[in-house]
C-alpha cells in the first residue's frame, strides 16, 4: 500500500505543471544562501545552502519541497557539526504585478552530521512553516527572501528562525 501511496505522490508532483496556466510559471526552483539558530543543539546562528522547489498547481496553490544544508561549526567532543533537513508541504502565493507574498508550511525529516566521526542521527521529525516574499527582476528571475520558524525532534523539541535568500528560476512561464 506504501509503494502505490508513493507512486501516487510521485504522478501528482510531477504531473502538476500540466495544471497550471499560462499568466505564472509552472515550477519555481529557488538556490541560495539558509542562515538557521538552533540554541539547543549550537549556539549562534549558523549558515548554508537552502533551496525552495515549488510545483504551482494554480496561481495561488502550489506543492512547496525545501531542502537545507547547515554546517553547525565545531563541537570539542565530536567535531564538526552538520544539519541536513528535507520538509515537504504547501504553499500559499498571492500574486500581484510586482512582488508575490507567500505562506508555506510542511512537515518533513531532519538529520545531525558528524563528519570527523563517519556518523549520523536518525531521521527526526521535521515541522516547517513561515512566509516570504519573491520580488522579481526580470521575467524568469526573482528574489526570495524566506523567513520560517523550523522544528526538529532530536530528543525533544528543538527549534529555531531560519532566514533564506537566493535567486528563484522561473521555468514554463
Amino acid at each position: 500500500m506504501v509503494k502505490y501511496v508513493c507512486a501516487l505522490l510521485l504522478v501528482v508532483a510531477f504531473a502538476a505543471p500540466a495544471f497550471a496556466e499560462d499568466d505564472y510559471p509552472q515550477i519555481e526552483i529557488a538556490l541560495g544562501y539558509g542562515n538557521l539558530g538552533l540554541k539547543d543543539i549550537n549556539s549562534g546562528r549558523h549558515s548554508g545552502f537552502a533551496t525552495h522547489q515549488a510545483f504551482n498547481l494554480s496561481s495561488r496553490y502550489a506543492i512547496e519541497n525545501y531542502v537545507g544544508y547547515y554546517g553547525f561549526g565545531t563541537d570539542p567532543n565530536f567535531g564538526k557539526l552538520q544539519v541536513l533537513t528535507d520538509t515537504f508541504g504547501m504553499k500559499v502565493n498571492y500574486r500581484t504585478a510586482g512582488p508575490v507574498l507567500y505562506a508555506s508550511g510542511g512537515i518533513g525529516g531532519g538529520w545531525l552530521r558528524f563528519p570527523d566521526l563517519g556518523v549520523g542521527s536518525n531521521s527526526a521529525f521535521t515541522v516547517r512553516f513561515g512566509g516570504g516574499v519573491d520580488i522579481p527582476f526580470h521575467d524568469s528571475l526573482a528574489w526570495k527572501v524566506d523567513v520560517s520558524r523550523m522544528s526538529f525532534h532530536f530528543n525533544g523539541w528543538n527549534s529555531g528562525i531560519n532566514i533564506s535568500t537566493g535567486i528563484v528560476l522561473k521555468i514554463s512561464q
